[in-house]
């Protein structure tokens, strides 16, 4: 049930969707440099609490959730072994996993209440805005978004390959995590070779993608900004204000 993992917009009715995806970007940009300032508990609570509470206002299925935070289960282990070899603090550790886990959140709320076509359009507003620049924020997006999408492809073409093993009869949910790790560094020649196809694919199209996708949102893009989108605006920006303000 937890298995596969899907990134399709979710057609439900919700505050989170009416949100303009401008404001969803420019905030997810916030929560990132939150994360990388200097620690302060009250801003990482809040911080947190502002993901967790947009994703039970986004209506959409909290399994689709917990599905991104399954398939991230061996990078969480991996993590945690790491940070208790180099002997750092239990909390500290939970806080930088905690951080993690919902930054992947985040990217998967905006994913589910977002279309492509809206997306792109915020994400090319915003690119607009930095533009005067001139220092090539459009090659900058260009390159984060690959590198998001060739994960994307990466983790999709992963889940075919077990597909294709288990009708052999290699069975990769019944194997130790040793066993699937190896099972991982023996495919990932070939999952690479799949997901490098799709992205030079991509190159060709990526412009129409972004702006024409056939899922068409009840809430189109727009340029004025409704309650709900100053409210999160607002504490956002209250966040910045206080670190600069109580903990710089």
């Amino acid at each position: 049930m937890l298995v596969k993992l899907d990134y399709k917009y979710n057609d439900e009715i919700s505050i989170v969707h009416r949100i303009n995806p401008v404001i969803k970007i420019l905030c997810f940009f916030i929560y990132l440099l939150i994360v990388l300032l200097k620690f302060n508990s009250y801003l990482f609570i809040l911080n947190i609490f502002i993901v967790f509470l947009l994703m039970l206002l986004s209506n959409v299925n909290i399994l689709r959730y917990f599905k991104v935070i399954w398939k991230l289960k061996y990078i969480v282990i991996i993590m945690y072994a790491f940070m208790l070899h180099k002997q750092m603090k239990l909390i500290s550790i939970n806080v930088i996993v905690f951080e993690f886990l919902f930054t992947f959140l985040y990217m998967a709320l905006i994913v589910y209440t977002t279309t492509k076509e809206d997306l792109g359009k915020g994400s090319a507003r915003i690119i607009s805005i930095f533009d005067f620049l001139n220092i090539g924020i459009k090659r900058i997006s260009y390159f984060i978004t690959n590198i998001f999408t060739l994960i994307i492809y990466l983790i999709e073409d992963f889940n075919s390959t077990i597909e294709m093993l288990e009708i052999k009869g290699i069975i990769y949910t019944h194997g130790t995590i040793i066993d699937k790790i190896k099972l991982v560094f023996k495919n990932i020649k070939k999952i690479y070779g799949y997901s490098k196809i799709k992205m030079n694919n991509r190159k060709f199209d990526m412009k129409y993608r972004l702006y024409n996708s056939k899922v068409k949102s009840k809430y189109k893009y727009r340029t004025r900004l409704n309650i709900f989108d100053i409210i999160l605006l607002i504490v956002n920006i209250g966040m910045i204000v206080f670190y600069i303000l109580k903990v710089r």
